[in-house]
């Protein structure tokens, strides 16, 4: 009779019981619950970036740049149906690229962007594909690059199409990141008159001497460099105009 009557208090205690079905079912929910919180995290993250870019395209992944590269000469279709962008893979893929970079050492010698061995290394061993890497890629592969980069850009223009690709650096507080878009006729002629162009991409500015006050001040207003004294309303020194060049390239 006791336990009869004890019985529908068993069953209902039975929930909370901690043996092997509950706490498996427990742990099935916290992955649950875990893996929603990280796609959650994803979407918010993009949505973010979209807010901002619009219609650069940039990969979910997390070296941006090589997965740009890939999209750039696969297709976005084959991106898409590639099963597996583990670290993994993506590692595999960038030192499969080093035997065209051999192959290609007069492209290196030509355009030097970099030394062999820093590219070498940046492919097999690095974390992310640098723009140095990258820009060596595309050049090999015979691809029209605009590389922007906050007020600067730098063009690598290699056939006569009009196909050309702008790549973006994307800044937040918690990120950098990379996308690209396929560049319109407009869209150039806003790059080239608004954003200052670097002529080597390690090496944005020339000495003193090679400038005249006019054109510093023009590079001033594109890097949005006040040129004036504040206190008098002068034109700055080209002296000081230099200088803040310089200052702004080493932030």
């Amino acid at each position: 009779m006791l336990n009869t009557e004890y019985n529908h208090v068993f069953n209902e205690l039975q929930n909370y019981m901690l043996d092997n079905k509950n706490i498996t079912k427990s742990l099935e929910l916290k992955i649950i619950s875990t893996t929603n919180k990280v796609i959650d995290r994803k979407i918010d993250i993009k949505i973010d970036i979209n807010k901002k870019c619009q219609d650069i395209f940039i990969p979910i992944e997390k070296d941006t740049l090589f997965w740009c590269y890939y999209i750039i000469i696969n297709g976005e279709v084959n991106y898409e149906i590639l099963n597996n962008k583990n670290i993994l893979v993506e590692k595999q893929m960038k030192i499969e690229l080093v035997p065209l970079v051999r192959k290609n050492k007069h492209i290196l010698k030509t355009y030097k962007f970099d030394t062999i061995t820093n590219i070498e290394n940046n492919l097999a061993n690095d974390n992310n594909m640098n723009i140095k890497t990258f820009l060596l890629l595309c050049t090999i592969s015979n691809l029209n690059v605009i590389y922007i980069n906050k007020k600067t850009y730098f063009e690598s223009l290699m056939n006569d199409t009009s196909v050309i690709y702008v790549v973006n650096e994307v800044f937040n507080k918690y990120y950098k990141k990379y996308g690209f878009q396929l560049a319109t006729d407009e869209k150039i002629t806003d790059i080239r008159k608004t954003l200052y162009k670097l002529d080597k991409i390690d090496k944005p500015i020339k000495t003193i001497s090679s400038y005249k006050v006019k054109e510093l001040i023009d590079i001033c207003k594109k890097l949005t460099i006040e040129t004036t004294y504040k206190d008098t309303g002068k034109n700055k020194s080209k002296k000081d105009l230099y200088e803040l060049i310089v200052q702004y390239f080493q932030i």
